[in-house]
Order: C-alpha cells, then sequence, then structure tokens
C-alpha cells in the first residue's frame, strides 16, 4: 500500500486562453475575455523509495517520486496541437521580482533590457510549452542580474511544478491517535518556505506534524477536521467533516470538504504577511518557485475577492464543480474517492524604474487550473474492506452463536450426567481370597475362549462347549458356568 499505491490518481489540466489581448493593450476593452480549453489528462504514478521503519522510534521513512503520463484518448487534444495565447510568465515574473526586491534604478536597467529583447505581455504559444516550458531570453538575463537564482533553462507551469527532486518523509507508526501522519518532511516538522522556524513559534500554515498526504489516515477516525499537506501545492489545507454518508459497498464514509475560508487572510491556516499581501480568495507561494509570484485559488476565483473577478470575463465559479472534497472510510483509515480543484495564477506588482507590466499592474491572472482525482479505490483495496467490514462481522457473529449454543448444550448436558448419572458403580468381590481351583479353571476357559475366537472355527468351539460341560465341582457351580 505504501511502497507502490495502486490508486488511479488522475490530473486534467484546463488552461485559461486570452481571447482579446490586442485590444485591451490597446485600451478598446476594460476586461480581458478568458476561454477555458481541456481537459489534458494525465495519470499521476506515485511510489515510495528506500523505505525503512525505525522499530525503536516507530516511524516509517521513505522517498516520494511522482511522475506524470499523459492520456491522449482521455484529453480534449493532445498539448502538442493546441494554440493558445497567456501571459508571459517569465517577463511578469522577473519583472515582479525585481519590483519587490531592487531599486529604482536596477528596475530601469531591466526595463530597457527587457524592451531591447523585443518582449511582449502576451505570448503566443502552443499548450505543451506552458505545461513544460519554453525558451525565453530573460532566463538567461534573470541568472545574469540574479546569480544562483534559476537553476532551469526552460519555464513550464507542469515542468516546475513536478520537478524531480529528493525528499525524505517521516511518517508517524507508533502513535495510534496519529498514525499514517506526517511526522517530519526533509528532516523538518515544518515549511520553512513559509517560514517555519521551530515547533513553538510555527503554526497551522506552516506545521507539518500531524497532516497527511492523504494516501493512508488514522484508523477508527473521529468526525474531526484534517489537514492535509500537498508538496506541490506548498501548504497545509484544512478539511472539514462533512458528514456521514451510506456507501454503496455495504459500509459507510466519512466525507472531508475544503475549508470555504481556507485561502483568505482570516484563516487560521493563513500564513503570516507583512508586504505585498494578495487579497483574499489568494496564497503566496512564491517563496517555493523561486521567488516567482505564484498564487494559489479555486478554481474560476471561486470564493476569490470580486474585485478581482471583475478584471476578467469568462470566469464561472461553480461551487459543485470546482469544490474540493475527500471520501475515507473511518475505521480502517482508507481513503475512497478525492477531488482536489487548485487554480494556478501568477500576482503581477510594478516598480516605477519599470512600467512595463503597468496594463497588468495589480492584477492576479489565472493562467490553468488542476483537477486532481480519483473516483474510487483499487478492486484489491475494495475486497478488503467488504472482507472486514462487510463479510466478516456476520461470519464472526455467527461462529459465536453456533459456539455459544454448542458449549450451552455441552454444559447442560454435562450439568445433567453429574446431577442423573447413566451408569452405578458396583463394588466388585473380594479378590483376595483364593479361589477354587474349578474356578480358576473356568476363568481361563472364558479367557481361552474370548482370546481365541477370532480365529477358531466351529469345530474349536463345539470342543471348548464340551470341556465345559465335563466340568464338575462339589459346590455345584457347573450351572452357574454355563449360564454365565
Amino acid at each position: 500500500m505504501w511502497q507502490n499505491p495502486t490508486y488511479e490518481l488522475f490530473s486534467d489540466v484546463y488552461i485559461l486562453n486570452y481571447t482579446n489581448t490586442e485590444e485591451f493593450l490597446r485600451g478598446e476593452s476594460s476586461q480581458l475575455n478568458l476561454d477555458e480549453i481541456g481537459p489534458f489528462t494525465f495519470q499521476e504514478k506515485r511510489t515510495n523509495e528506500n523505505m525503512t521503519i525505525d522499530k525503536e522510534r516507530g516511524v516509517l521513512t521513505l522517498n516520494p517520486k511522482v511522475v506524470l503520463k499523459f492520456l491522449p484518448e482521455k484529453s480534449v487534444a493532445h498539448y502538442k496541437d493546441v494554440k493558445i495565447m497567456v501571459p508571459n510568465i517569465a517577463l511578469i515574473a522577473i519583472s515582479t521580482l525585481l519590483a519587490d526586491n531592487m531599486g529604482y534604478f536596477a528596475n530601469a536597467g531591466a526595463y530597457y533590457s527587457i524592451s531591447a529583447l523585443g518582449s511582449k505581455l502576451f505570448l503566443n504559444m502552443t499548450a505543451e510549452e506552458l505545461l513544460w516550458g519554453y525558451d525565453d531570453p530573460l532566463v538567461t538575463l534573470a541568472s545574469r542580474l540574479l546569480p544562483g537564482w534559476i537553476d532551469f533553462g526552460k519555464i513550464g507551469i507542469m515542468d516546475r511544478f513536478y520537478a524531480q527532486r529528493k525528499e525524505e518523509v517521516e511518517v508517524e507508526l507508533r502513535n495510534l491517535s496519529r498514525r499514517f501522519s506526517i511526522n517530519t518532511w526533509n528532516k523538518l516538522p515544518g515549511l520553512p518556505e513559509q517560514g517555519f522556524t521551530d515547533m513553538n513559534t510555527s503554526s497551522l500554515c506552516n506545521r507539518l506534524e500531524g497532516t497527511y498526504e492523504g494516501l493512508m489516515l488514522t484508523p477508527r477516525m473521529k468526525k474531526v477536521d484534517i489537514r492535509v499537506f500537498r508538496k506541490q501545492a506548498c501548504r497545509v489545507y484544512p478539511f472539514n467533516f462533512d458528514g456521514q454518508l451510506p456507501g454503496g459497498n455495504g459500509f459507510d464514509i466519512y466525507r472531508y470538504k475544503l475549508e470555504e475560508s481556507a485561502f483568505n487572510s482570516s484563516s487560521p491556516f493563513a500564513c503570516k504577511c507583512t508586504q505585498n499581501c494578495l487579497p483574499d480568495g489568494f496564497i503566496d507561494i512564491s517563496n517555493c518557485y523561486y521567488g516567482f509570484p505564484i498564487a494559489l485559488s479555486k478554481p474560476h476565483y471561486l470564493d476569490a475577492d470580486p474585485v478581482q473577478r471583475s478584471y476578467f470575463k469568462g470566469l464561472k465559479p461553480d461551487p459543485e464543480k470546482h469544490k474540493s472534497v475527500l471520501e475515507v472510510e473511518p475505521i480502517l483509515g482508507a481513503p475512497l474517492a478525492l477531488t482536489t480543484n487548485i487554480q494556478v495564477n501568477i500576482a503581477v506588482r510594478m516598480s516605477t524604474g519599470n512600467p512595463i507590466t503597468r496594463p497588468l499592474k495589480d492584477k492576479v491572472m489565472p493562467i490553468l487550473w488542476l483537477s486532481l482525482y480519483c473516483k474510487e479505490p483499487p478492486p484489491e483495496v475494495l475486497q478488503l474492506l467488504r472482507l472486514r467490514l462487510v463479510i466478516a462481522p456476520p461470519l464472526v457473529i455467527t461462529l459465536e452463536v453456533i459456539l455459544f449454543l454448542v458449549g450451552m448444550f455441552l454444559g447442560v448436558q454435562g450439568a445433567y450426567r453429574f446431577w442423573r448419572p447413566k451408569y452405578k458403580l458396583v463394588s466388585t468381590k473380594d479378590t483376595t481370597k483364593p479361589r477354587k481351583i474349578i474356578e480358576r479353571r473356568k476363568s481361563s476357559v472364558i479367557l481361552n475362549v474370548s482370546d481365541n475366537n477370532g480365529y477358531i472355527d466351529d469345530q474349536e468351539l463345539a470342543k471348548e462347549a464340551v470341556s465345559l460341560l465335563s466340568i464338575t465341582d462339589d459346590d455345584g457351580l457347573t450351572p452357574d458356568l454355563l449360564l454365565s
């Protein structure tokens, strides 16, 4: 279950295509029109390598590895063949990063360099380039302006989200109250990217201890809220208990739903912010991705700041379609179904020295949204749950009743036999008294007949009988012998 999870986990990617960029940049339109293209479906394959169990500490250590496999038969088209118009992520990211960290003259120099390269705010590219990376001279420029900052040659959303990094996770096994929860990630019980330094100063935003990845949850779960951690989303997310539902396989399930205010600054899970704070409905994960101003939200700005939503036309938030839910079997803590929907956006900020992003200033630009889902558990997990929760209990009860009835019958019969025994004990004759010769002879003859009746024929039996008739005794014991 841990080493090679057999859950079929899929990821649907929906790209938000900009259709009126030229009209917007000329000032002819006050809103940017968005058209959703997708899904582009991938299968997420998760394996856990180098699994070791520390019996003394009662923990499991592993190295998770996640790879994506594209499924063209389930997609709207192959991502290589789809043309889109999207914001220039490299230009916006580098300009915003310089605006946040550099002074006026540095930004002015960057402005002239970017202008000389002919970079534009929006780019026409393929979906493949957006997802897996496109070449941009700005990346080379950024590596010179900020040496040691970038360790990749292309910029792509999925390429960065699923970049292969060696991660080490420690999972709790001994503590029954939080079995299968995370103890540490890369040897830390918190996220340093979100401000974690130690447990005393940690917050729900960056504290990983006691959170779950969703592979397994604590058995015998209670109807309480749980915390879910997703490395790609670089944050702890609260899921509230939403109800107990009857399952179609004969056992009940617990449903958990992502808290409506999970992306708001008023949420207990919100990270502290002192500058460049995002409006409600958005969370900043820039520290997890090279300082790029990446902001996450619910799809189509569901439950997000209405001012940001007013900048765009074509957003259609649907609470039912865009919600995030988790369904769990509470006795064993096995996940049954999962749907998490997250939108990736890029926040735009501007410096007076670099006005190249002025048309998009203070806007949070939608890029794409992902739906990660698992509709049902694997057949072997479902069979195990049915055996444990549906088939076994009545069999055990039936066996207990049968054994109880058999035990009661044997107990009553034993008591009755003890109270009313079927046989009585009788006293035997005194064997110490010497027997007469005739008695010894009678006994010997009878024993001989008994011992040899398995192999003597009728004539021999007749001879034995005659010999018995010839026995005489003064006490008249012969009739008694014959009678016997």
